[in-house]
């Protein structure tokens, strides 16, 4: 008989984004009129820069005369050695320490299924579900929680006597917005050299860091190459959500240990890129090309921006309206405190049914997520002032 792989069903919470949805679909079924803002899924707005647009359509144009079949597992080196180039040269990563991927999210779920399922897994609290799901899918039972809360400024703390094998860590965090300094970034550099443990840095967010005293790369912390493995994506940045481009980079002095043996943690990721990977498009590479020097990284700049201006216009409208809120200034995404006398989910129900506007309930993203919302600010400008408009609006029984 054909079994299932019942850890799936060890999945407690839904999955947050379908249940929006649906509610969504609810209320146009109810008011087919109601004019509703998005400002739940952290999904771009603008088009596609044009000269990263280009570069993609040439590249097909260039695949009318020469064939392109697969292309190596890792990527094509013009996009590895340009990402050094650009990227990294000062942290002393080198092209065959990178390897480009479709983004993100699954990059990060193929990562740990390199890892024994005995080992002790941390993930911060509130965080993106794929952390925690996706290790729950594997089979891992050793998942600790660590709360980012208020009381913290949402760091994640370093734990003094509690060991772990492999940490996660997101920064600028989604969901709430909120960026490690370097001082917080070098205690989690230093416990992972400690433990012999290793990091993995969801670094998503990094083209929105404004602020001096953030690090854009763990790879600016002393170390962190011994330790750490870090996750970036083209999806925010340059506005490829619908395309899926994204990179790993695992340096090739991080070792594992199987019995006597040492392993590079570089070689054995390539052993299972070749083996599961027949590598991403060339025109898609080809555009992420595009968006990282001359006039493509100008209009990817000038479209991050324009994020980060909306998120400082609404968190100001926020805070002017007599809410607290975090985020926004090295991230596209507020973290809204809720009135204490409701829920996140019934915030969010006030917030799509009477002010039209889509948010993400922070429980969604854990226990440590509740009596928060999050606003992203992946808007358009006149969305966004219609939004803070309504927002503004808010009765005070609701503050």
């Amino acid at each position: 008989m054909t079994k299932i792989n019942s850890n799936l069903l060890k999945i407690s919470r839904k999955y947050i984004f379908p249940v929006i949805e649906e509610k969504i679909k609810n209320l146009k079924y109810r008011e087919k009129d109601a004019d509703i803002i998005n400002m739940g899924i952290g999904d771009v707005s603008l088009p596609l820069a044009p000269t990263v647009a280009k570069a993609i359509k040439d590249s097909v144009s260039e695949m009318e005369v020469t064939p392109y079949g697969y292309g190596p597992a890792e990527g094509y080196p013009f996009l590895r050695d340009k990402i050094v180039e650009m990227e990294y040269k000062s942290y002393k990563i080198t092209a065959d320490e990178i390897f480009i991927s479709e983004g993100i999210n699954l990059a990060l779920c193929q990562m740990e299924e390199l890892f024994s399922l005995d080992q002790k897994v941390a993930i911060t609290d509130p965080t993106y579900p794929v952390y925690f799901d996706s290790n729950i899918m594997s089979g891992r039972t050793s998942i600790t929680l660590l709360p980012c809360v208020e009381e913290h400024n949402f760091f994640p703390c370093v734990p003094k006597n509690e060991h772990f094998d492999i940490i996660y860590l997101c920064s600028p965090n989604n969901p709430t917005g909120v960026a490690m300094t370097r001082a917080q970034l070098q205690k989690w550099v230093d416990y992972a050299l400690d433990h012999n443990a290793i990091i993995f840095f969801d670094a998503a967010y990094e083209a929105f860091i404004t602020s001096e005293d953030v690090p854009k790369s763990i790879y600016e912390i002393e170390n962190a190459e011994k330790v750490a493995v870090e996750f970036r994506s083209f999806s925010k940045s340059a506005g490829f959500t619908g395309l899926r481009l994204g990179y790993t980079i695992v340096p090739k002095s991080i070792m594992l240990t199987f019995e006597d043996q040492k392993i590079s943690l570089n070689s054995y990721w390539k052993i299972r890129q070749n083996t599961k990977n027949n590598g991403i498009s060339y025109p898609i590479q080809k555009g992420g090309l595009a968006s990282l020097y001359g006039d493509g990284l100008k209009e990817t700049t000038a479209q991050t921006q324009h994020y980060l201006t909306q998120a400082k216009k609404l968190k100001q409208a926020l805070i002017d309206s007599g809410f607290t809120c975090y985020g926004g200034i090295d991230s596209p995404y507020i973290w809204w405190k809720i009135p204490p006398s409701t829920t996140s989910w019934e915030f969010f129900d006030y917030l799509l049914n009477t002010l039209k506007i889509v948010s993400i309930p922070g429980s969604g993203f854990g226990k440590s997520g509740e009596g928060f919302v999050r606003l992203s600010a992946f808007v358009l400008h006149t969305l966004n002032e219609k939004a803070i408009s309504r927002i503004q609006g808010i009765p005070c029984n609701m503050k």
